[in-house]
């Protein structure tokens, strides 16, 4: 029984890093040869559009980079669809539209692209690819709330429901603490910039490469 517990820990916590790391590498292909080239006349790039299931960006924190860069987001925040990368709440604002861009990650497990999301700070850049734009947020604060809160999800989070939005917000969370789904730790940020990828690429991404 003790062997059969080891090895389903190390499944968990190794081989499903394998086959999500698998999986995010053939979701960027894909979307890459997906986009082609864009043609975006101007700075300002069209409307983000999503189908519930499949990839519709990439997402890049040059603060976590070894496990955030380029990982797909997906629309929908099922179990199965988590394994694929991150999930964009389907209820809340898409990348570029005012209101609250919300999205989740795994912290273990499944390559988990938010394990060390303790480690981001005040100012810190969370961009957003998309098929024809760049979309670069900066995170303003932290906080640790209860599984069940669900206000992290509104317009606009901290404000009663009915709140009519006027910025373009983001809110990226994971479970908390580690190996447990007791607590979420939650960032929330705003746009600061978007431009249509013809105009350019954003300076951490060329840093980076």
């Amino acid at each position: 029984i003790g062997v059969l517990i080891l090895l389903f820990v190390a499944w968990q916590l190794w081989w499903t890093d394998v086959l999500a790391n698998r999986a995010y590498a053939e979701t960027r292909g894909q979307l890459t040869q997906e986009w082609g080239v864009d043609e975006t006349a101007g700075r300002e790039p069209p409307p983000v559009t999503a189908t519930y299931g499949k990839p519709f960006g990439l997402m890049y924190i040059p603060a976590l980079r070894d496990r955030v860069w380029g990982v797909p987001i997906v629309q929908g925040t099922d179990l199965a669809l988590l394994q694929n990368g991150l999930g964009h709440h389907v209820s809340s604002a898409l990348p570029g539209e005012v209101g609250n861009f919300a999205v989740a990650g795994h912290r273990t497990t499944y390559a988990a692209p938010f394990a060390d999301i303790e480690n981001l700070r005040q100012g810190d850049e969370v961009i957003v690819e998309t098929k024809n734009g760049w979309y670069i947020y900066e995170l303003d604060r932290s906080e640790v709330i209860e599984a069940a809160e669900g206000w992290v999800l509104d317009p606009v989070p901290g404000k009663p429901e009915d709140t009519k939005p006027t910025e373009k917000l983001i809110t990226i969370y994971a479970c908390h603490p580690k190996f447990s789904a007791a607590q979420r730790y939650v960032w929330f940020g705003r746009q600061v910039d978007e431009y249509s990828k013809a105009y350019g690429t954003p300076p951490a991404i060329e840093a980076y490469g």
